[in-house]
């Protein structure tokens, strides 16, 4: 499903480390590290801020450490190094100055000079879990099974820390879903920070298990209800349960009621199919020309408006859009072909007037002549539906409008050898057209023809048995 690629993207936002969670809890760390990154462009207005902050801490090595990730976080290395120092010099037994050493050289692709001093903090300070953590993120992608086994070392010192909620973080980054389901679902949901819960959910519902993922997505709103992640996964989930009821009110829940979102495309796409679930096609078309606005790159949209325009019964809307979707696509398919012939047939089943009705019949015709020259390997498909077009057009079999399309039919399909159950039941329909046709047209000889072979295919077929009886 397209869906999963963006609610990956979205999820990704969220972000979620024990730093930043350990920011979000601690009022002076997330107020130095705001003053430093809104300020990046300008740190000298940031000064006061981390000034006051240093002086109350300035034997705290954790809290000197945040100063220096705030900086790295606002692209000064240098600054960073020096709060790293400062970190170190106040405690050198804490681990927190050297991880920051390691993020600084991870931050320039240094893999193996991060490594080594997150090795330092593993050693120097066993029990902060960071150390393993960031040592384990820097194999991550080339080796996610080796930075597991690195956090069961982890483990063994810290059995309160949620080692498999890491684990499964890796696995996701490394694109192995599979994997990382199988590690959130070792841990208690109830240990879980929010963006664990998030991108739990997200690891479910792109391995299909939905109902799965609507538990967690529902279970992580408990804790906080207006989270645009949790709504967004109860949206989705629903939807792909088929729950449009319960998918309508987590949309209205996403986009009317949550802390903070930022919308992505699927958001409207999904809003639309789920007032398609509902029959709701104005509603539906609202919602897919916001995903359009949203990013005219992604054409398919223009499919789901031809599709809700033509169940609004808007042929002509309908007939637009899907030619924009093929301008987009550049690429015209057989499936194409048979989408705007049938979008044509609608229209003829909503015509009041006759010729209006073989107007629209006859344009529908006009894709399957298209589709036979285009593509000369479905030929014999094409010829088939152009049958029960004509057929449709005038019904009377003695005045055989399809009788040309399913002789051809009959002839090319009937030489075949190999024929599938598909071709032989659709082969039947033309042979026992023709019968009839040739029966009512008092030419018995050629009627018991085509009966004859009709029976070979359908023993019991009682057309083909009153016909061979005369």
């Amino acid at each position: 499903m397209k869906a999963i690629k963006y609610l990956l993207a979205a999820v990704l936002l969220i972000g979620g480390t024990a730093q930043i969670k350990a920011q979000e809890e601690n009022p002076e760390f997330a107020a130095v590290t705001k003053a430093i990154v809104d300020n990046k462009n300008n740190l000298k207005a940031a000064e006061p801020v981390v000034k006051d902050f240093v002086k109350a801490h300035k034997k705290d090595a954790a809290a000197l450490a945040v100063v220096g990730r705030a900086y790295l976080d606002a692209k000064n290395e240098a600054e960073a190094k020096k709060y790293a120092d400062m970190a170190i010099k106040a405690n050198k037994k804490a681990g927190d100055g050297y991880i920051l050493l390691g993020d600084i050289e991870a931050s320039k692709d240094n893999a193996g000079e991060a490594a080594t001093w997150y090795q330092t903090a593993m050693t120097i300070d066993s029990q902060n879990p960071m150390g393993y953590v960031k040592y384990a993120r820097i194999y991550q992608k080339v080796d996610p099974q080796g930075a597991v086994e690195a956090l069961e070392k982890l483990r063994t010192i810290r059995p309160d820390y949620p080692v498999d909620a890491e684990a499964a973080k890796f696995y996701y980054r490394a694109g192995k879903l599979g994997k990382a389901l199988e590690y959130y679902d070792k841990c208690d949901r109830s240990k879980l920070d929010r963006s664990q819960l998030a991108e739990y959910a997200t690891i479910a519902y792109a391995n299909q298990k939905n109902q799965k993922s609507l538990d967690i997505a529902l279970y992580g709103k408990q804790k906080e209800p207006g989270h645009a992640a949790f709504n967004r996964l109860a949206f989705y989930n629903n939807l792909v349960l088929q729950n449009y009821d319960d998918a309508l009110k987590y949309a209205d829940l996403l986009f009317n009621h949550s802390d903070s979102l930022k919308a992505i495309y699927s958001d409207y796409e999904n809003y639309g199919h789920a007032y398609v679930g509902k029959k709701d096609y104005e509603n539906a078309i609202k919602q897919f020309e916001k995903a359009y606005e949203m990013d005219q790159n992604k054409g398919d949209v223009l499919k789901h408006l031809s599709d809700a325009h033509m169940n609004n019964k808007n042929h002509a809307k309908a007939i637009d859009y899907y030619k924009q979707y093929l301008a987009k696509s550049g690429q015209k398919k057989v499936s194409d072909y048979e989408a705007i012939a049938n979008i044509y047939i609608d229209l003829s089943e909503a015509e009041t007037s006759a010729d209006a009705k073989k107007r629209a019949l006859l344009n529908a015709d006009q894709q399957y002549v298209e589709l036979a020259a285009a593509f000369p390997k479905n030929k014999d498909y094409a010829t088939y539906k152009r049958a029960g077009i004509h057929h449709t057009i005038n019904p009377d079999v003695k005045q055989g409008e399809a009788k040309p399309y399913y002789e051809e039919y009959a002839a090319s399909v009937g030489a075949k050898a190999d024929k599938n159950n598909g071709e032989k039941a659709t082969l039947a329909i033309a042979y026992n057209y023709l019968a009839v046709y040739y029966i009512q047209n008092d030419n018995v000889a050629k009627a018991k023809e085509y009966a004859a072979k009709l029976q070979e295919l359908q023993p019991e077929n009682e057309t083909a048995k009153q016909i061979l009886a005369l």
